[in-house]
């Protein structure tokens, strides 16, 4: 009971990093020690338990010992935390953004801007080659400012497309399934949907089933990538980030009351918190890594 008490609090501390766009939750899961076996749960949903779950009660026998291994109460449990902490934290960010929209989006643009480096850090290799795969990130970073459009009220499938894109921050150092909401243009109306799930419960179940889809498929995709070359997959993942900070830079000077020297200056100093909160988490990252 106790250790499932922990568990679910620090589903709430992922969820928590999870919608705030800048701060990856994967990250607070590797501080608070449950990273590998996050990892390990998710990859324990193979093909071929589905495949038992369709030719049951067939083979009834083998798919109870495939569920045995699956960490099942561990994931439920931190998923049940994770949930808790989107419900109350959908509903304090879209306060924030509706009072707040510039001061908010500074804040969003300082942890990611910071959250960059936590990317560039775990490069090993910077060869000319490699670096061009980071223009190349930002050029695709640029387009997709370019590309998203700032506010929609998207159709189901592109709510599936989401959760199945934003999963992936769950696998990718430095980025947050927020971030990239944020890059679809879908930020706001997913933080609508957790604000009232029960008025939005297809938008959410859809976008549940693509986070589930993606959590199976991308971290098989990302441990081939970063297997078949590391260096250019962090960089591409660093360029694509850069680059797309153009969106919410954008977001502020269109939608910023006013830009006299007052409001400037506080957008900077919550720029600057969003930079001092990733710089903490990152040195309690290395502590731990250090023990």
């Amino acid at each position: 009971m106790k250790n499932s008490v922990k568990i679910y609090l620090k589903g709430m501390l992922m969820g928590i990093c999870d919608i705030i766009p800048g701060i990856s939750g994967g990250t607070i899961a590797f501080i608070t020690g449950i990273y590998a076996r996050l990892i390990n749960a998710v990859k324990s949903f193979s093909p071929s338990l589905i495949l038992d779950l369709f030719q049951y009660p067939k083979n009834k026998g083998k798919l109870i010992e495939s569920i045995k291994k699956l960490d099942l109460i561990f994931l439920i449990t931190l998923v049940a935390g994770i949930g808790t902490a989107f419900l109350i934290m959908s509903r304090v960010i879209s306060f924030l953004l509706d009072r707040y929209f510039a001061f908010t989006i500074s804040f969003f643009i300082g942890l990611i801007l910071a959250s960059s480096t936590v990317i560039y850090k775990k490069i090993e290799n910077h060869k000319p080659k490699n670096i061009l795969f980071g223009f190349v990130g930002f050029g695709a970073g640029i387009l997709l400012s370019v590309l998203s459009p700032v506010s929609i009220v998207p159709g189901l499938f592109y709510v599936f497309i989401g959760g199945f894109l934003a999963i992936s921050a769950m696998f990718l150092p430095g980025i947050s399934g927020a971030f990239i909401l944020l890059v679809l243009g879908i930020y706001e109306f997913m933080l609508k949907v957790l604000y009232d799930p029960f008025s939005n419960f297809y938008y959410l179940l859809v976008f549940i089933l693509g986070a589930g889809l993606g959590a199976f498929t991308i971290s098989r995709i990302i441990s081939f990538l970063f297997r078949k070359d590391r260096c250019k997959t962090l960089y591409v993942l660093l360029g694509l980030v850069v680059g797309s900070l153009s969106i919410p830079l954008r977001r502020i000077y269109e939608t910023a009351a006013s830009f006299e020297a007052y409001n400037i200056a506080l957008m900077v100093v919550f720029l600057l918190l969003g930079v001092f909160i990733v710089y903490f988490i990152t040195h309690l990252e290395k502590d731990v890594d250090q023990t």
